[in-house]
């Protein structure tokens, strides 16, 4: 019996998703929209300095660059693209997870609603209408919602995270700048 109640643990990592990693996830959910908010300023303002120093659109600014650049300069701005793209990354592997989370048996999809309305759409559902569309309960509702969290919990952090340490990496494609 021991070695089926390890399989079963195994294949069912909702259950080992503690207290401590509930409330991490949680908080890496409210700080997704306010991420997604920081990289896209950040962008408009590299682009409106590039245009406004060289009257270039950021990309035909960036592809440009020649040795009249300063380095200072260079170096800010390849700085500021890198933390983008770090935080692009960061939230790429919060979509993936989500994604995950949409077919996993049973209540994915419910769960992948909630989470999506709460906090990835750029216009954030209050509860009462995250209930009203989803057609819950207020207390079914907040017992998905809970259910919701701990599954993507366990998507992120057993399933979209390993699979980074198992060499798809790549896929994300943080890298700093050649030197110059």
């Amino acid at each position: 019996m021991n070695e089926l109640a390890n399989l079963i643990s195994k294949i069912d990592i909702v259950d080992s998703v503690d207290a401590e990693v509930y409330h991490n996830t949680e908080l890496l959910l409210k700080l997704y929209r306010k991420v997604l908010f920081r990289v896209n300023r950040e962008l408009e303002q590299v682009s409106e300095e590039a245009y406004q120093t060289e009257r270039q659109e950021l990309m035909t600014y960036i592809a440009s660059m020649t040795e009249f650049d300063t380095k200072n300069r260079k170096a800010r701005i390849y700085e500021t693209l890198l933390s983008m793209n770090v935080s692009l990354c960061l939230l790429e592997v919060m979509e993936d997870a989500l994604i995950t989370l949409r077919s996993y048996p049973d209540s994915g999809e419910t769960a992948y609603r909630i989470l999506r309305f709460a906090y990835f759409d750029s216009v954030k559902m209050t509860h009462e209408e995250i209930m009203e569309y989803c057609n819950l309960s207020s207390t079914t509702y907040y017992r998905y919602r809970r259910n919701a969290v701990r599954t993507y919990a366990a998507m992120l952090w057993g399933y979209v995270i390993p699979q980074l340490n198992n060499g798809a990496l790549h896929h994300y494609e943080v890298r700093r700048p050649m030197a110059d």
